[in-house]
């Protein structure tokens, strides 16, 4: 009887040692982002009669979301869409689109924090006041941290920079009337919810 009982406790402390590691795998797990912060732009330029004007910008709202998608236990790979608008002091208003593809490398779950980087490209979507802009692609590097209120849940926070090529900025017409910049450095907070 005492050889079951304690067979019994050792499985059972098996099992919970192995749902503990198993919580910490991100191998096949697939979670859903949200977040919203501020984006700091960079500025961009106007053709003038009397040459180039600097057009700056102003600090502006940033939101979205994504996938994530754990390749092994430190690789994920993530997919988002980020949508940011601000306003200029020479074109108007402006609204950027961010489709971005990469990789992260996550460290292991150590006392519930999860600090991360990672790297990908960007396909920038952009529209300043009643001008043509051009869609253009560009470079990401960004780095975060998840903590995990529990196994499915996540409460994030992200740094993350953004170099592109400048837009041309046509009128109707198809006149180039300047060059918009999308490069921006965001900071954003959010949730992951990972399904499995």
């Amino acid at each position: 009887m005492k050889k079951r009982v304690l067979l019994a406790a050792c499985a059972l402390l098996t099992a919970c040692l192995a749902g503990n590691a198993a919580a910490e795998d991100l191998r096949g797990r697939i979670a859903i982002t949200g977040r919203i912060g501020v984006t700091d732009p960079a500025n961009g330029e106007k053709a003038d009669t009397h040459g180039t004007l600097l057009v700056k910008t102003d600090a502006g709202i940033i939101g979205g979301g994504g996938l994530l998608f754990g390749v092994d236990d430190n690789i994920a790979l993530d997919l988002e869409v980020t949508r940011s608008g601000y306003h200029t002091s020479g074109l108007g208003d402006a609204g950027v689109t961010d489709l971005a593809i990469g990789a992260q490398y996550r460290l292991p779950e150590r006392q519930r924090w999860v600090p991360y980087a990672g790297a990908g490209i960007d396909v920038l979507i952009n529209d300043v006041g009643n001008y043509v802009v051009d869609t253009v692609v560009g470079l990401h590097i960004k780095g975060g941290v998840d903590y995990m209120l529990m196994r499915q849940v996540a409460l994030n926070a992200e740094v993350k920079g953004v170099e592109a090529f400048n837009a041309d900025v046509r009128n109707f017409a198809g006149i180039k009337v300047g060059e918009f910049d999308p490069s921006n450095v965001s900071f954003t907070i959010g949730a992951r919810y990972f399904f499995n």
